[in-house]
């Protein structure tokens, strides 16, 4: 699945640790432990080697990833951080809560530059557009909200979940949303008119993450029932199951170019799993924590280099072939 390299994953779980991996070899190589609760968010950028996570504990922490070195906390929160999204050129953060605010933040002072306030109830997920200063929230009020960033103000609340709101992916430039619920179903969402385009079920219990791939139209979404889904959002329906955990499935990482995904699950397993997404092969179990699996990122990107650099190598032996033949 790897050739000719080896990347990494960081992951997050209840037993309160971030974890780092090599991928290939299944092998922990570093433990990362500040927090005083559950981890349930966390993001990573691969290029600089620095990850903010969030925990119940009510705090936002900054991670030298390389030097596996705690940095700070951010402190604001009065609950459970739930979701974090960053902007690591600018260095900002939004952050969700079950507090029910939305935070903002300015990383490198780890000042709050505005407080986000209208759902009634814990924020479970957030996605960001950071170009366009736009966001979507899910929240236990059953609700999806879109807001403007500039402004720090809602400009559209979209309505037809029965549920609590657990997942949700913006495509702010194609006026589209993607959310995922307890109550089992998919809602696909036209930000123009606020309508529900497609609502689709087919898992048996609540929907817990997703990954969507806008340009081709499909997606991937996590569910309690222990499974994830691969669907064509254009027809809705479904494409692919994968089942392989034995627990609840929270998080997933998906390599839409290389057809590779990274799955996180707990109780039960508590482990991480490795798929090949054209045919639902698993691939690799990857265990080491000792609570549920809440966040999984794996540096794609290594992947994707090594294959660059071994074509062209191998484009430069054909090449030097050719001019020997000739």
């Amino acid at each position: 699945m790897f050739p000719g390299c080896s990347p990494a994953m960081l992951t997050c779980s209840s037993d309160r640790t971030l974890r780092l991996w090599n991928v290939k070899t299944g092998e922990c190589t570093r433990v990362f432990a500040a927090h005083n609760g559950p981890v349930l968010a966390l993001c990573v950028d691969w290029d600089l080697w620095l990850a903010v996570s969030g925990s119940t504990d009510h705090l936002i922490a900054f991670w030298d990833v390389k030097n596996c070195v705690f940095l700070k906390n951010l402190e604001g929160h009065r609950a459970a951080v739930s979701a974090i999204s960053v902007d690591w050129v600018n260095e900002q953060i939004l952050s969700a809560s079950y507090d029910g605010d939305i935070r903002h933040w300015n990383l490198a002072s780890g000042k709050c530059i505005q407080v986000l306030k209208g759902h009634d109830g814990p924020v479970c997920c957030i996605d960001v557009d950071w170009a366009a200063s736009r966001a979507a929230s899910g929240a236990r009020d059953n609700t999806v909200k879109i807001w403007d960033l500039l402004a720090a103000a809602c400009i559209q609340t979209l309505t037809g979940h029965t549920g609590p709101v657990w997942a949700i992916s913006l495509d702010f430039q194609g006026a589209r949303a993607l959310s995922g619920s307890y109550d089992r179903h998919l809602m696909l969402w036209d930000l123009k008119s606020g309508a529900c385009i497609k609502a689709m079920l087919q898992h048996k219990k609540a929907v817990c993450a997703l990954s969507v791939d806008w340009p081709s139209g499909q997606a991937i979404s996590a569910s309690n029932d222990r499974s994830m889904l691969l669907w064509d959002l254009e027809e809705g329906e479904v494409l692919m199951k994968y089942e392989k955990h034995p627990g609840s499935v929270w998080c997933i990482s998906v390599d839409w170019l290389g057809k590779r995904m990274a799955s996180g699950a707990g109780p039960g397993d508590n482990c991480v799993r490795l798929w090949d997404v054209g045919d639902a092969y698993c691939d690799q179990e990857i265990e080491g924590h000792d609570g549920s699996v809440w966040a999984c990122h794996v540096d794609w990107a290594a992947a994707h280099r090594a294959v660059a650099e071994a074509q062209g190598i191998l484009n430069g032996i054909s090449q030097e072939q050719d001019e020997t033949i000739t």
